[in-house]
């Protein structure tokens, strides 16, 4: 089969979209991980592992896209702590990241958004960014990450940290500029799908070659989907 990033005729593996790493946080113990929708009456699905897909990528491409996995995992998952939130006064107001590599970080999350384009699997059938593909997929194959508004990136992570949980991604809209948001083990993912800059609220808060990296703290009780997820939380304790 012909891998999607390469286009090579080569035998294609099981690739996870959002990478393996980071659903370890949410199995405790021998629970079935589960997947959950935005969508209304939509029922959660069952994934031990993570959602993978294996008609997209060659073992080569994917180990190629698996060190900018592998860096992201590092820096947002097994180092991440309450040692970067930021306090206005007694408040936590935010999260601030002092110290990373602005080309791995914006190439894994530019290859999340590449990724989930041309995967088939249900869970990712709203993110559908057109000609946008090829630019990214160029972008990848180039280990060229733009610049900070090019695709522009802003990470913003819920208050309650027992949030945690998946829901599926989407597309958005931003003060009428076309994004797509992801949930990533506690975290949102905005990337930006528009020629247009990002609006003024989130400029500071775009992901750029010189540090801070600044990471909005979301309430789980403003928004849709944080009320989804608290209640998923309140359901999982009554168990």
């Amino acid at each position: 089969m012909i891998c999607k990033l390469c286009g090579e005729d080569r035998k294609l593996i099981k690739a996870h979209i959002i990478p393996e790493g980071f659903f370890r946080p949410l199995r405790l113990g021998s629970t079935v991980l589960e997947m959950h929708s935005n969508t209304n009456g939509a029922l959660p699905k069952k994934s031990p592992i993570g959602i993978y897909d294996k008609n997209i990528l060659c073992e080569k491409c994917d180990k190629y896209i698996g060190l900018w996995d592998d860096y992201a995992h590092k820096l947002l998952i097994q180092n991440f702590s309450e040692n970067f939130a930021v306090y206005e006064g007694s408040t936590k107001a935010a999260y601030k990241i002092n110290v990373y590599d602005y080309e791995k970080l914006k190439l894994f999350f530019l290859s999340i958004l590449w990724r989930a384009t041309i995967s088939s699997q249900p869970f990712y059938k709203r993110i559908e960014i057109g000609a946008h593909e090829h630019i990214l997929k160029e972008m990848i194959i180039n280990g060229d990450p733009g610049g900070t508004y090019d695709y522009a990136v802003s990470l913003a992570k819920f208050s309650d940290p027992r949030i945690k949980e998946m829901l599926d991604p989407h597309k958005t809209r931003l003060n009428s500029i076309n994004y797509c948001q992801f949930y990533i083990t506690g975290f949102v993912l905005y990337i930006k799908t528009d020629k247009r800059n990002p609006p003024d609220f989130l400029k500071e808060f775009c992901l750029k070659r010189d540090p801070p990296f600044w990471i909005i703290l979301r309430d789980i009780d403003r928004g849709k989907d944080g009320k989804i997820m608290k209640d998923i939380v309140l359901k999982a304790i009554q168990k």
